[in-house]
C-alpha cells in the first residue's frame, strides 16, 4: 500500500467518524439514554485504540491500561478529539517513506503483554478497527429510530473534490 492510498483512507476515516458522531448526536439521549451512552462508549473506544496505536507508531508509552476510559466523553468532545487524532495520523503518514511502513515496531498491549507489528500493519488495524465499531454504532442509531450514517468508501470518494 502506498502513502497516498493511506492518506485517502485516513481522510475517509475522519469523514466517517464525523458522520457517525453526527448521527449519534441526533439520537434523543432522554428517550434512549442507555443506547446513546453505548454509542458514545463505542466511539470513545475507537478513539482510545487510535491513540494507543499512534503512540505505538511513535515508540512512546500510550499510558492506557484498558481499551476505553472510565469516563464517557460527550459527543462534542469526541468530535474534536477524533478529528485532531486523525489529522495527526495524516501528518505522520504524509512524512513517512516507503521503508518506514515496513519497519517492525515493538510495543506493549494494554494488558502489559508484548506486541510486535509493522507500521503498515498498525495503520491497517487502526483503519479497519474503527469501521467495525462504527457499524455497531449505526445499528444502535437505527434501533433508536435514527438514520445511521452511510459509512461507505464509495460515497466518500464520490463526494470528495478531485
Amino acid at each position: 500500500m502506498n502513502r497516498d492510498t493511506l492518506v485517502t483512507l485516513l481522510k475517509y476515516k475522519r469523514w466517517a467518524d464525523a458522520g457517525t458522531l453526527a448521527s449519534v448526536k441526533a439520537v434523543d439521549a432522554t428517550a434512549h439514554p442507555e443506547k446513546r451512552r453505548l454509542m458514545q462508549r463505542l466511539m470513545n473506544h475507537i478513539y482510545v485504540v487510535d491513540r494507543i496505536f499512534q503512540a505505538n507508531l511513535s515508540g512512546e508509552a500510550h499510558g492506557y491500561t484498558a481499551l476505553n476510559t472510565p469516563e464517557t466523553p460527550d459527543v462534542e468532545t469526541l468530535e474534536t478529539a477524533m478529528h485532531d487524532c486523525v489529522d495527526e495520523y495524516i501528518a505522520r503518514v504524509s512524512a513517512m517513506n516507503q521503508e518506514d511502513f515496513g519497519e517492525t515496531l515493538r510495543f506493549q498491549f494494554t494488558d502489559g503483554s508484548p506486541g510486535e507489528m509493522t507500521a503498515l500493519d498498525m495503520l491497517t488495524h487502526m483503519l479497519f478497527h474503527g469501521t467495525y465499531h462504527r457499524g455497531a454504532v449505526g445499528w444502535l442509531v437505527a434501533e433508536c429510530g435514527g438514520v445511521a450514517f452511510k459509512d461507505v468508501l464509495t460515497i466518500f470518494l464520490r463526494e470528495q473534490p478531485q
